[in-house]
């Protein structure tokens, strides 16, 4: 593709969140570890567990959603639970948080945050006396009860409970409330909805909080607002720093530092804004890297670890259980915050100091929703294995706890690759290699140019449908030796294993397409059979690039564009999403940012206003189908068109844009929440786009659908295009230019009525 024939494309990279459900209907094997590192499996057929709190002792403490919290001890769970509280356990309500005094066991008090019926549907924050395995119920001491959630609205008022509990290193008790879906809720100080609350831990109201002048009663007790579902709270015993991981709705999920008074935004900002008066998050992650944080964790530091119990993990008086010495994780993990996604399965840490550094430890996880450090340096996740408790959906006893050791380099974790069939069988053009971890960290302009120059045969141009804003993308696609196309039974090409795809991604002063543009990001996909990989390199200098190991956003500079109203030249930051490293990327791909032009009517479309020419019939006239195709049999393929081709139908625009910009997510197993279908090989009548129902809410208008025949403003694919906060798709942009094909889109909707 020549330079004059790139188009400036929109960034479609992430997704809405799709549903529970889909999501953890993933696991094919064993956690992957970083060398050196082992899982054991403590627990299994746990009961839709919620949250742990490991005993100074060795125990641990695993509450479930319906209300009984259990108890690990030597080896095993006990029979009989520690207590069993009478809860309303719908949807995420339910018991949902515990914690220990930080002086326990010497003050031998236990807290526990549950939502009841009693006589209401409401929080309840108690404190109870435990003695050995046991904690007596009439010694519940009530220090905090919450609003009526029946008053507080929410298009599903059982969810967004929130439930963490922290103590704070100076001995104030931290606790989370979600907003319960109302949104609302959460800018308000007259109700604890959307809240994180202090109190002392004798129920009282510290008078240093922040609205204590300003409010009365127990909404004295809040200390930050404008949180959505805060999952995950953490105290660093070094520091005092607190931080809290927040849910998000269809755009980032985030990681927050707690500050007394702070407003984090929601439902008015969702991640990053340009809001001065609302803080933002630390980091914060798009939906394509995951889709539900929960539990986060500091690891200590040596010094705090030497000082439990001088170096081991003791037993209680009077029982066999056998001291373990403490084993800490290796320095580079000191420090760092823990942080695990429910849907995405993984566990990541971050550099408090730094922020932007993040990496990810573990992966293949059963939907993780808490994490906690115990006193022998190992760290605690607790797999809830399930959805919330839906009826039609919930699954029972699938939760397990698992804990994670460090062994030494030289024993246990993911050592030396295994014999993978899946992986094996071809070599991959350019001189790739057919296994990721053996791409070089960095990349140099002039190898990558003769790795280009040396492949054997030429590369084929891909003329893509996807726009991006101020960003010009050049694709291409490399064959292996020998190498060959089919037609696939779907519609699709199908491409041998060793093919490589490559996409460029570059930027210039103008935002144009001149020739000072600036190389950003090389993207690689190897197909595989049926495995591969997809890899992203990020041009730090013209000369130098670095594999990217974990996906980040970062600003990669200046563009200038023209204002079509002002006529005057504008500046924009270009910030860009660089793709996490994906190691095991199955073919087709439903990684999003790893997504790849398969249709046949991707590459069959007629020659358009740049004259780019039918790919089909290019490769049908180098022989890259064998047999070639006659005539008739490519005339009777599917096609596409540039959404700014006039000259083509009003549907196959619209359709052709919805594929190239919203398919690689809106499809069956993909990664989005809504209910459509975007691909073209779909047919309309079957894609759930006209009169299609809604799965992520329908804005707040009535009798609103997918798509209303005629009516572009009850239209929710229109609104969603149009719209420029956070309830915008793609879902995640840091710009405010609306979708070009709106105009195209609604000149459609009307011609449906």
């Amino acid at each position: 593709m020549s330079q004059a024939s790139r188009v400036i494309r929109r960034c479609c990279v992430t997704t809405a969140r799709c549903g529970l459900w889909a999501a953890l209907a993933w696991r094919a094997g064993a956690t992957e570890l970083p060398r050196g590192f082992v899982e054991e499996t403590l627990a299994t057929n746990l009961d839709c567990v919620t949250a742990i709190a490991p005993v100074p002792d060795g125990r641990i403490l695993i509450a479930e959603q319906t209300g009984a919290l259990r108890v690990w001890k030597e080896g095993r769970l006990l029979d009989k639970p520690m207590l069993r509280l009478h809860v309303a356990d719908y949807w995420e309500r339910g018991l949902i948080g515990v914690t220990l005094h930080p002086d326990f066991p010497r003050t031998p008090h236990m807290f526990m945050l549950y939502v009841t019926d009693r006589p209401f549907v409401h929080h309840v924050l108690s404190r109870f006396t435990v003695n050995g395995d046991e904690a007596d119920p009439a010694s519940e001491r009530v220090l905090l009860e919450g609003d009526d959630q029946a008053k507080l609205g929410g298009f599903q008022p059982g969810g967004h409970q929130g439930g963490p509990l922290r103590f704070g290193n100076e001995g104030k008790l931290y606790m989370a409330i979600g907003e319960q879906t109302a949104g609302e809720p959460s800018q308000k100080l007259d109700t604890l909805q959307g809240k994180i609350l202090r109190l002392n831990p004798d129920g009282s109201i510290p008078e240093d909080n922040p609205f204590y002048t300003q409010t009365a009663g127990k909404y004295r007790a809040i200390w930050a607002y404008g949180v959505r579902n805060a999952f995950g709270l953490a105290a660093q015993r070094e520091t005092g720093r607190i931080f809290f991981t927040d849910v998000g709705g269809s755009a980032f999920e985030e990681v927050n530092e707690l500050v007394r008074g702070a407003n984090y935004g929601w439902p008015l900002a969702e991640g990053y804004s340009t809001n001065a008066a609302f803080k933002n998050p630390l980091h914060a992650y798009s939906p394509v890297i995951g889709r539900s944080i929960c539990g986060g964790a500091f690891y200590p530091g040596a010094g705090v670890m030497e000082s439990w119990s001088d170096g081991v993990m003791r037993p209680p008086p009077n029982t066999p259980t056998p001291q373990r010495p403490i084993t800490p994780f290796p320095p580079r993990w000191h420090g760092k915050f823990f942080f695990a996604d429910f849907m995405n399965h993984w566990l990541k840490a971050l550099d408090p100091d730094a922020p932007t550094n993040v990496v990810t430890f573990a992966r293949g996880f059963n939907g993780p929703v808490a994490v906690e450090v115990a006193r022998d340096g190992s760290l605690l996740v607790l797999n809830r294995g399930t959805i919330w408790r839906d009826p039609k959906q919930f699954v029972p006893n699938s939760g397990s706890l698992v804990r994670i050791r460090y062994v030494g380099e030289l024993a246990g974790g993911r050592g030396a690759p295994v014999a993978d069939p899946a992986r094996g069988g071809f070599t991959p053009a350019l001189g790739l290699p057919a296994r990721a971890e053996a791409l070089p960290r960095k990349l140099s302009h002039d190898d990558w140019q003769r790795r280009r120059e040396s492949s054997p045969g030429r590369p084929f141009w891909v003329n893509g449908l996807q726009w991006h804003r101020l960003v010009h993308e050049r694709d291409e696609f490399h064959l292996p030796r020998p190498g060959r196309l089919q037609l696939g039974a779907n519609g699709d090409v199908v491409f041998p294993p060793g093919t490589v795809f490559v996409r460029e991604f570059s930027i210039s002063p103008t935002g144009f397409n001149p020739p000072d543009d600036r190389m950003i990001e090389t993207r690689l996909v190897v197909v595989g059979s049926p495995i591969g990989y997809g890899a992203s390199y990020q041009w730090k200098t013209p000369d130098q690039a670095e594999l990217v190991e974990d996906g980040e956003l970062v600003d990669v500079g200046i563009s200038q564009a023209m204002n079509s109203v002002s006529n005057q030249w504008m500046k924009d930051h270009v910030h860009w999403w660089f793709p996490a490293l994906d190691d095991a990327l199955a073919f087709p791909a439903v990684n999003p940012l790893y997504w790849l032009p398969t249709a046949v009517a991707e590459f069959n479309r007629s020659p358009g206003p740049r004259e780019d020419p039918n790919l089909i019939a290019v490769f049908n006239r180098e022989g890259l189908f064998k047999p070639r195709l006659t005539a008739a049999q490519l005339a009777s393929l599917p096609s596409s068109a540039y959404w700014f081709d006039a000259r083509a139908t009003l549907e196959q625009r619209v359709r052709s844009y919805l594929h190239g910009n919203c398919a690689m997510c809106h499809q069956p197993g993909g990664a989005s929440r809504g209910l459509f279908d975007a691909r073209l090989t779909t047919p309309l009548a079957h894609a759930g786009i006209i009169d299609g129902e809604l799965a992520a809410g329908d804005l707040g208008l009535a009798g609103a659908k997918v798509v209303v025949p005629g009516d572009p403003e009850r239209s929710i694919l229109y609104q969603r295009l149009k719209r420029k906060d956070f309830f915008r798709m793609p879902p995640v942009a840091w710009h405010d230019e609306p979708s070009p094909i709106l105009p195209v889109l609604a000149e459609w909707i009307r011609s449906l009525k």
